[in-house]
């Protein structure tokens, strides 16, 4: 892993924030939710780049966030 800082949007930093907090996000047709949540907090195109890049993993229907990931959120 780079230990350089990585700068991210903020479309990109909700969600991995999110996943952070609740383990995990919850696929639905129009995009990821957290847990319990009634708004999408970022669409699947979004959340298959954020595969793609190595920031989330997908598992099922849940999308965990990867060791990458959980460092980029904090």
């Amino acid at each position: 892993m780079r230990d350089e800082p990585v700068v991210l949007f903020p479309g990109i930093l909700k969600p991995l924030r999110l996943a952070r907090v609740y383990g995990f996000l919850v696929e639905r047709n129009d995009g990821l939710y957290h847990p319990g949540g009634n708004q999408p907090v970022c669409s699947m195109p979004l959340a298959q780049r954020m595969v793609e890049g190595g920031w989330l993993v997908k598992r099922g229907l849940r999308y965990e966030p990867t060791e990458q990931g959980l460092h980029a959120a904090e």
